[in-house]
């Protein structure tokens, strides 16, 4: 099997504009407190991170500023998101993942309809 050398595989950090910008909208979603449900779905938000970002293996470059007015809204187009991440990967270890995110995120979703 081939190894990867290239430096951005290596250091773990992805630059692709999907990846940065699921994560930061995560982020964004995240910090949306004061909302109703926020407190339910914070575990579901912080375990979809861990499988989206590999346990910390795999980091956006840098993060976006998105507001993220409604909650609900916020996590409907993650779903989105993660679900156009997960279709285009060609990485079994990324795509098992994102389905684990894309769950996890549904759950949440679950405690606030």
């Amino acid at each position: 099997m081939p190894l990867s050398t290239t430096r951005a595989e290596l250091d773990g950090y992805d630059a692709t504009p999907d990846f940065v910008y699921a994560v930061s909208l995560l982020a964004a979603i995240e910090s949306v407190t004061g909302q109703e449900g926020h407190a339910s779905v914070l575990p579901f938000l912080g375990m979809a991170r861990a499988e989206l970002t590999d346990f910390g293996q795999r980091r956006p470059v840098y993060y976006l500023p998105i507001q993220v007015r409604d909650l609900r809204t916020g996590m409907d187009e993650l779903d989105q998101r993660i679900t156009a991440l997960l279709d285009r990967s060609q990485v079994l270890q990324h795509s098992l993942r994102l389905d684990a995110a894309r769950r996890l995120l549904r759950g949440g979703v679950t405690m606030i309809a």
